[in-house]
Parts: C-alpha cells; structure tokens; sequence
C-alpha cells in the first residue's frame, strides 16, 4: 500500500515533466502545417507548444537539480532534439508509403535526413557523454554507446533503403520487396554484432580487473612481509634479502604492472564500434591517465594500505562490466 501511495505521490508530483516532450512536440507539428492550407491553425499550434514547453521547464529543473548524476545530461538532450528534428522526414515518407502516396523526391528527403544521422550521431554521443561521476555513469555510458549505435546503424541502412527507393520506386517496383527484406536482415545482423562486441569487452575487463585485484593482493602480501625485513640491518637484512624477501617484492610489483597493461587496452577499446573515431570508448585517455597514475601510486606505496581510491575505482569497473558478461561471445 505505501508503496503504492509512493508511485501515485510521484507520478503527481513530476507530472509536469511531460510538458516539455508534449509542447515540443506541437511545436514541431504546428511548424510542419505553417506551409500547408492551415497555416493559421500551425501559428496556433506553434505559439501553444511553446508555452505548453516553458511551463513544464521549473518541474524540469527541479527534478535534474534532485540528483548530481542526472545533471550531466543536458546536452543528451540535444542529441534527442536532433533525433528528432531528422527523423521527422522520414517518419513522414512512412506515412506516406502506407497510404501510397510516396514519390521519388519523398525518398530523396528521407536518405538525406538517415545519412546525416548515420554520420553525426556516434561524433555528437561523444560529444554529449558527461565527464563526471565516470565510474557511477560507466553502467549507463556501455548501454548508451549501444543503443545509439543501434540507432546509427539503422539510420544508415534506412538511407540506403531510401536511396534505393528514389532511384528505383518508379521504374523497377518489384525488387524493392526483396531488397528491403535484405536490408532487414543486415539490420539484425549488425544489431547482434554491436551488442556481442559490447559483451565481449565486459567480459575481457572483467577478467582483466580481476587478474590486477589478485596481483594486488598477492602484492599487499609481499609489503607485509617486507616490511619487517627493512627493520633488521647487518647479517639479518642480508639473510632476507637472500630469502627473496627482495625479489619476491619486485616479482609482485612487475606482475601488477603487467596486469595494469592488459586492462588498459581494455578501457581505451570502442564499446559499440570497431572505428576509434565514431566510437565510445570504455574509458577517456584522460580517464585511462587519471586511473594509471593512482594505481602506480598503490603500487609503489611500501604501506599496503596507503592508497585505495585506485582500487576503489577498479571495483566500479568490475561491477559495471559484470551485469553484460557473456563467456560465449
């Protein structure tokens, strides 16, 4: 019951946050029929959309204000302004080839629109992913590069579909049956291939955070013992050193390192993209820099327990990565 009361108390309380997707959607509609015959009811449309969006912009600035992480996404908000703003052409062919009335210049607007998305959107993502609380967004940064990747990707099979269909719709109808169950295939295809990709980077990280965490600790264990063997002097120290108490430490301390390198591929790897350029990598190279020079602060510390904010951050990436674990991918 209380919880129930709590999800009708919430639902009350941030009703308002719809205003703003709800009046900027009537003011899209209403600029589409300022060209058409009802051009007075657009104006209309297009003044009340604007005023439907200022009034749900507090409740919106209050319910980003409630929670430091969701402040970072403001321009993510532009990424689905610009969503929209280019699907809206073609949306509008696909109404207009249900109801028969396409024509080649309809497919002409819509390949331009899909192919500006295919090509911007992975650059404006990179744009748009925050750059605080990296390692609490890390879970949501894997599902974001994904799901636009996915988006980019239908995007571009759409334009070629669209480009077909300019070329083609009036002379040789037919084919356009099978190539479009064609390019359906492709997109189920392409689809599985970004979401395995991502699998397998969580799971190689994975396996990878877990090999440097025991490289750790069998190094916090070579401290330990260490650590009374700088105490001694004279004969003592030498019979230590010639136990391998020394060498043991160095052994443990190289074996980090090496563990570190392999991760570090790792988090500089695109999540969604083989191509470094319209990709989303793990991790920043500032980010990657950032976690390197803690970690070797850890390494090198003669306390084991000098140092932890490294570790800390390696448990965020191990947990991050954990939820898409697929040994199979």
């Amino acid at each position: 019951m209380a919880s129930s009361q709590w999800t009708i108390g919430s639902v009350l309380a941030r009703w308002k946050l719809a205003l703003v997707p709800v009046g900027f959607s009537i003011i899209l509609y209403g600029n589409d029929l300022y060209g058409s015959p009802h051009q007075r009811l657009g104006r209309v449309l297009f003044i009340a959309g604007w005023v439907i969006t200022v009034s749900g912009m507090p409740t919106w600035k209050r319910f980003v204000d409630e929670d430091p992480l969701r402040a970072g996404y403001e321009r993510y908000a532009w990424v689905v302004l610009f969503l929209i703003l280019f699907l809206a052409g073609p949306a509008h062919v696909v109404f207009k080839v249900i109801v028969g009335a396409a024509h080649a210049g309809d497919y002409r607007t819509a390949a331009t629109s899909l192919g500006l998305i295919y090509l911007m959107l992975p650059l404006i993502v990179r744009w748009a992913e925050p750059k605080d609380y990296t390692f609490a967004r890390l879970p949501s940064r894997i599902g974001r590069a994904t799901l636009f990747r996915t988006v980019a990707n239908a995007a571009g099979i759409g334009a070629v579909g669209a480009f077909l269909g300019a070329r083609f719709t009036a002379t040789y109808p037919a084919p356009l049956i099978s190539t479009v169950l064609t390019l359906m295939v492709t997109m189920v295809v392409v689809t599985h291939k970004t979401f395995a990709r991502a699998r397998k980077l969580c799971t190689q990280t994975c396996v990878d955070v877990q090999a440097l965490l025991w490289a750790m600790d069998e190094l916090d264990d070579a401290k330990r013992w260490d650590k009374p063997a700088k105490g001694l002097t004279g004969w003592r120290r030498w019979r230590c050193s010639r136990n391998g108490t020394d060498v043991k430490h160095a052994d443990k301390q190289m074996a980090a390192r090496q563990s570190w390198d392999a991760l570090k591929l790792d988090l500089c790897t695109t999540v969604d993209s083989g191509y470094r350029l319209f990709g989303l990598p793990l991790l920043t190279r500032d980010e990657v820099d950032e976690l390197e020079r803690k970690l070797l602060v850890e390494i090198k510390a003669a306390d084991p327990t000098a140092a932890a904010s490294a570790r800390k951050n390696l448990h965020a990436i191990q947990k991050a990565c954990a939820g898409r674990i697929d040994v199979l991918a």
